[in-house]
């Protein structure tokens, strides 16, 4: 593959773009007015001047020269050998624009696109060649984060899922493998179901939101508080990920309350200075004290993580090694969720997920099959010597 072309200039689409150009590849980004793409190569620039700063890039202009930013969506699409689209997330969108790359694009092309919510299979519905058709998900921004999520459709070949993942380690980036097309794949599945669940114990009174993000930065080691992320990342964002998990997965139905009443409020985190926490400005961090979560049983909080995670694991959809990796790059985890698991006990994860599930009737707590038969083998992780991973004596 030579050329690379970036369906989409937005904040996904641009950092795309600028991950191919700065690993040598040409690259056509293409939007629907020269007004985004200008923004789009101004926000290049300021990225590689930061690179240029830190010594990790030679020259600035020669990674730009390699981006065409361009409003021809034909040329563009016939002189390329992989696309990648990064628009809006509206399903209808998207088969539109796969359609136009179907015909367009030569027969060995690789047809991606970075959704983070929708189903490839459902996209690659309108081609002729859904065996082409990949999710390939990059993480934001994507010039920092080494996270990329390969998607396989129902139809994905693999050859495209081997070309797929050679692509992304010729960016630099480290893949993970996704083996069926489920609603939020792995890393956004993960953190669903421990926000979801965080986020019904505020609503049920057992914690606050100050006491849960104490814990699970001070006691787990967390980069942020679960509650600090939703306010960073936006109320909004949360709901419509929320809302399009329940769409499609009956174990994401139990929506917690306290997201849409935020959300109908205005309250959306730090972009309107109210969330969880109040904000004086968009730079403010809110105030969690260490000694706030001392109180909270950590395994509890993140249990559900955990149970998705297994869930995953006996599905086949995922490797405990890729689980894992996705959770650590992904999310910035100092551990893998099946290491924490295993560092806790199997047996003390299903008791507090059994507390959950009998106390407030939470489908994501239900112990997952594969903990139960952990449990029965007598596989409780470290204590024992083996659980997801073996250990030595």
């Amino acid at each position: 593959m030579k050329r690379v072309f970036v369906i989409g200039a937005g904040t996904m689409g641009h950092g795309i773009a600028e991950v191919a150009a700065l690993a040598g590849y040409e690259v056509y980004m293409y939007d629907i007015s020269q007004e985004i793409l200008n923004r789009a190569i101004d926000r290049i620039r300021w990225s590689l001047e930061k690179l240029y700063e830190k010594k990790r890039i030679q020259s600035i202009e020669d990674v730009l020269n390699r981006i065409k930013p361009t409003l021809n969506f034909e040329e563009a699409a016939r002189n390329s050998d992989i696309a990648i689209e990064a628009v809006p997330e509206s399903l209808q969108l998207k088969k539109e624009i796969f359609a136009r790359l179907d015909v367009l694009m030569h027969g060995d092309a690789i047809l991606a696109t970075n959704t983070s919510s929708l189903p490839i299979s459902e996209i690659a519905e309108a081609t002729r060649r859904p065996n082409k058709v990949i999710g390939i998900h990059f993480f934001n921004p994507p010039v920092l984060m080494q996270l990329v999520e390969i998607i396989r459709g129902s139809a994905t070949d693999d050859d495209t899922v081997r070309r797929s993942v050679d692509f992304v380690r010729s960016l630099g980036k480290t893949p993970i493998l996704v083996n069926k097309d489920v609603p939020g794949f792995v890393v956004n599945r993960i953190l669903g179901a421990i926000q979801n669940v965080a986020c019904h114990l505020v609503y049920r009174g057992e914690y606050t939101h100050v006491e849960i993000d104490s814990a699970v930065k001070y006691k787990a080691g967390l980069p942020m508080g679960l509650f600090e992320l939703r306010d960073f990342t936006g109320m909004d964002v949360g709901y419509m990920v929320a809302k399009a998990l329940a769409e499609r997965d009956p174990m994401f139905r139990q929506e917690c309350p306290l997201i849409e009443e935020y959300y109908r409020k205005g309250w959306l985190g730090v972009k309107t200075g109210r969330g969880f926490y109040e904000y004086k400005s968009p730079s403010d961090r809110p105030n969690i004290p260490r000694e706030a979560g001392e109180r909270v049983n950590v395994v509890r909080v993140l249990a559900a993580g955990v149970n998705m995670a297994a869930w995953l694991l006996r599905n086949g959809i995922a490797t405990k090694e890729d689980i894992d990796t996705g959770v650590r790059l992904g999310l910035g985890y100092p551990k893998g969720i099946l290491q924490y698991a295993d560092e806790w006990g199997i047996d003390e994860v299903v008791k507090e997920l059994q507390y959950l599930y009998d106390k407030y009737g939470l489908i994501l707590a239900k112990p997952d099959e594969l903990l139960i038969k952990m449990i029965n083998e007598g596989k409780l992780g470290k204590k024992t010597g083996e659980g997801f991973y073996k250990y030595a004596s």
